[in-house]
């Protein structure tokens, strides 16, 4: 407001000189003529030559007028103009001022209403956005605790019904492998035992392991003592699954390190796959365990036969022998390791002896054979041939194969008989 007022001042003091300015440039008056009382003679007419005369002296006059004033406009405009044009842009200064403060005031009083309006509007929306989210969250959070709730019941139900499946599933299961070992038990004979088994017997056992192997495949969890593993490598063993038969008494071991069923089934298993070392190893272990034990003795001879070492298997089975002189497998055993020792004599009644506690061993007449021909007897040697085939045909395949009877094969009675079993007599 100062800066107007001083701006309104100062011009009016400059009208002030230009109005001073002017007045010192106006023209003299022209002299007073005195007044003549006297009146004036009527001046004689002008001739046509001094008329035109005259009225070129005042053109000629009133042009200098004219140039006169075209001068003091042309000095005023020199002088004055920058003046009135300092004057114009004051004016339109002093006008343009107000205009501007309005228009800045206004512009700045629009933008302040519209952040606000904004701010207002970003807040309005973020409260709107935090009640719908809050209001959505608890929708979601009652649907969702509403169907965990349904689902963790219905959950329970499964679970319960689920546990009750397993619970019959595993009855079932368990009731399936106890009947499997029951009739496994029945027709399996002990491993440590050296009895033939009969082909029908045989399919019957490979059904039962079958469907033992079935079980636990459909049942991971089903529980087996160290018992049954001794019983399935029984089984594995007579189906000459050897292989089979070692895992499952590794697994009766893993439970009782100390079973010594299952340390005998592996050490003849082992001595099948002919890993003599580690089944003699395994016998040790039987001896160890139980010193008094004949069936620890007798693997550990059976062993050391298989690897020529007659005579530490004799020593062995003399020690089976004095724990359980009743076994004809330990006479059998010790006529056969006699008769690789050309001790015939000694030899012939281990296999009386054999077959007085069990007539209808096939093995003792299979190896009683073996001892016929040692001592060239070979009729009599087949004699006792045809009575295990007789009983056994599946042994023809062992007795083509078995280099003991090498001796055999060229004679006459061994040729009959092989002639007779072609003929399909047995």
């Amino acid at each position: 407001m100062r800066i107007h007022l001083c701006l309104a001042v100062f011009a009016v003091a400059l009208l002030l000189r230009i109005s001073t300015a002017i007045a010192q440039t106006e023209p003299l008056p022209p002299p007073e003529i005195p007044s003549s009382p006297l009146p004036s003679p009527e001046p004689p007419p002008l001739l046509p030559s001094q008329q035109e005369s005259v009225r070129q002296l005042i053109e000629e006059e009133i042009q200098k007028s004219r140039d006169i004033g075209d001068r003091i406009e042309e000095e005023i405009h020199t002088t004055f103009g920058w003046t009135l044009e300092l004057l114009n842009v004051l004016i339109a200064v002093l006008i343009a001022i107000p205009l501007g403060t309005g228009f800045v005031l206004w512009f700045l009083r629009r933008s302040i209403i519209d952040q606000l309006v904004d701010e207002i509007k970003k807040q309005i929306q973020n409260e709107t956005e935090a009640i719908v989210k809050q209001h959505l969250e608890q929708q979601v959070t009652a649907t969702l605790k509403t169907q965990v709730e349904a689902a963790r019941a219905e959950l329970e139900i499964l679970k319960t019904e689920f546990n009750d499946y397993l619970v019959d599933l595993s009855l079932d299961a368990q009731n399936e492998k106890e009947r499997i070992f029951q009739e496994l038990s029945q027709i399996t004979p002990s491993v440590v035992q050296e009895e033939l088994v009969s082909p029908e017997i045989q399919q019957r056992i490979k059904d039962l392991t079958e469907q033992l192997e079935l079980l636990k495949l459909e049942n991971a969890k089903l529980p087996f003592s160290a018992y049954e593993y001794v019983k399935a490598g029984d089984a594995f063993y007579v189906e000459q699954r050897y292989d089979a038969a070692v895992h499952a008494y590794e697994q009766a071991l893993e439970i009782n390190p100390d079973f010594v069923e299952a340390w005998l089934g592996k050490a003849k298993t082992l001595r099948r796959l002919q890993r003599f070392e580690e089944a003699i190893a395994a016998n040790e272990q039987v001896i160890q365990l139980q010193p008094h034990n004949p069936w620890g003795w007798f693997g550990k001879g059976y062993a050391l036969q298989d690897r020529h070492q007659f005579q530490e298997a004799l020593a062995a089975y003399d020690k089976a022998i004095q724990l359980r002189p009743d076994r004809h497998t330990f006479w059998k055993h010790k006529a056969y390791v006699l008769t690789k020792l050309a001790d015939y004599s000694e030899a012939m009644f281990c296999f009386e002896k054999a077959i007085s506690l069990k007539p209808n061993s096939i093995g003792t007449y299979y190896w009683k054979a073996y001892y016929h021909t040692c001592r060239n007897q070979s009729e009599v040697a087949v004699e006792n041939l045809r009575r295990v085939l007789h009983q056994r045909p599946d042994f023809l395949a062992a007795l083509k194969a078995d280099p003991d009877f090498d001796a055999l094969r060229d004679t006459y009675p061994f040729q009959q008989l092989m002639a007779e079993v072609s003929q399909s007599e047995f």
